[in-house]
C-alpha cells in the first residue's frame, strides 16, 4: 500500500513537472498573459503568511486550556445568577482565549455541567471575538486603524448579550440531544488525565492536540484565502462599487462570505482586510462579527450536540440579530 502511494505521488510530481515544462515552451507562442495569475498568487500567499502564525497560536492556547484546565474548573467560574453570569460570560474570553473553532465543545460542556443556557450561549458568541489573540490579529491586520478592533469588540459583545437575553426571555430549556445530556464518559477520564498525568505526558498531548486542531481548521483558512484571492483578482471592481450603494446588500454579502469561508477568528481579519478597499467598515463588520459567531463548521458541530430545531432557531436568530444590529449601528456610527 505504501509503495502504491509513493508511486502515485511520484507520477503526480512527474506529470506536473512535464506539464509546466511544456507550458513554458509554448507560452511565448500562445501569447499567454500571466499577470492576473501572479496577482492571485501574491494575494493568496500574503493572506496565508500573515494569518497562519495567529491561527497556530490560537490552536496552541485553546489546546493548553483543554489539557491543563479541568471542566470542573471552568464551570465554577460561571455564577448561577444571570446578572453576574452574563458579565462573566461576556468577559470570560479575555481570560480563557478560545477561538470559534473550539468554542462549541466548550459550550456543550458548560450546558451539560449545569451552566444556564443563555449564559453559555453568551460566552459562545462573545469569547471568539474578545479573545486577546483575535484582538491583536485584528490590530495587526488593520495597521493604523485601531478603531476596527474596537468596533469589532463592542459590536460583538452587544450582539452576544442580546442573543443571550432573547434566549433567556423565551425560556428555552435543555436543547441537548439525549446522548449529550450526560457525559459521554462517566469515568471522568478527562479530569483524571488533568489531575494525574505527569507534566511530560501533558506537554505531549498539548502538542498533539494543537497539531490536530491546526490542521483541522487550516483547510478552512486555505479555502477562504483561495476564494478571496480569486475574487480580488478576477471580479471587476465595478461589481463592488454597485454594492457600496446598497449598505444592507453589502452587509449580506460579507456575512455570507464569513459563513462560507469559515475562517478561524484568530486569522479572519486578514481576509477581511483584503476587502477593505471595496467594502465599507460597516459591511466588513458583518465578516468580523458574524463569522466568529456562526459558520459552516460551527453549525455542523452544533447539530452534533443540540437538537435540530434548536440549532436551526439559533442560526436564524444569530443571523437576524447580526443583520439588524450591524445595519442600524453601522448607519448610526460609521
Amino acid at each position: 500500500m505504501q509503495d502504491k502511494k509513493s508511486l502515485g505521488i511520484s507520477l503526480w510530481v512527474i506529470g506536473l513537472s512535464a506539464g509546466y515544462f511544456i507550458f513554458s515552451l509554448f507560452r511565448a507562442a500562445w501569447n499567454i498573459d500571466l499577470s492576473a495569475l501572479r496577482v492571485f498568487n501574491t494575494v493568496f500567499i500574503s493572506i496565508l503568511m500573515q494569518a497562519l502564525p495567529f491561527m497556530l497560536v490560537g490552536a496552541f492556547v485553546s489546546s493548553a486550556m483543554h489539557v491543563f484546565l479541568s471542566d470542573e474548573f471552568l464551570i465554577r467560574i460561571f455564577p448561577t445568577k444571570y446578572g453576574i453570569g452574563f458579565l462573566t460570560a461576556m468577559l470570560g474570553g479575555i481570560f480563557f482565549p478560545v477561538c470559534e473553532c473550539a468554542i462549541v465543545p466548550v459550550t456543550t460542556g458548560l450546558v451539560k455541567k449545569g451552566v444556564s443556557l443563555p449564559i453559555a450561549l453568551t460566552f459562545m458568541f462573545s469569547a471568539p471575538i474578545i479573545n486577546p489573540i483575535v484582538i491583536i490579529s485584528t490590530l495587526y491586520a488593520f495597521p493604523g486603524h485601531p478603531e476596527v478592533a474596537l468596533i469589532r469588540v463592542c459590536f460583538g459583545l452587544l450582539i452576544a448579550i442580546v442573543i443571550g437575553l432573547i434566549v433567556m426571555a423565551l425560556g428555552i430549556r435543555m436543547p441537548l440531544l439525549p446522548h449529550e445530556n450526560h457525559h459521554g464518559c462517566d469515568c471522568g477520564c478527562h479530569e483524571e488525565h488533568i489531575k494525574n498525568d505527569p507534566v511530560v505526558s501533558k506537554i505531549k498531548r498539548l502538542f498533539l492536540h494543537s497539531g490536530e486542531e491546526f490542521f483541522d481548521v487550516g483547510k478552512y483558512l486555505i479555502l477562504g484565502a483561495f476564494i478571496t484571492a480569486l475574487v480580488q483578482t478576477f471580479v471587476p471592481r465595478s461589481v463592488f462599487e454597485n454594492l457600496l450603494s446598497r449598505n444592507t446588500l453589502a452587509l449580506l454579502v460579507m456575512m455570507t462570505a464569513a459563513f462560507l469561508f469559515s475562517a478561524c477568528s484568530t486569522s479572519d481579519a486578514f481576509i477581511a482586510r483584503s476587502f477593505s478597499d471595496r467594502f465599507t467598515i460597516g459591511s466588513i463588520m458583518g465578516f468580523l462579527v458574524f463569522g466568529p459567531m456562526m459558520d459552516i463548521k460551527n453549525m455542523l458541530m452544533l447539530f452534533g450536540s443540540f437538537k435540530k430545531s434548536f440549532v436551526i432557531f439559533l442560526c436564524v436568530l444569530v443571523f437576524l440579530i447580526n443583520l439588524i444590529m450591524l445595519s442600524v449601528l453601522s448607519r448610526l456610527l460609521l
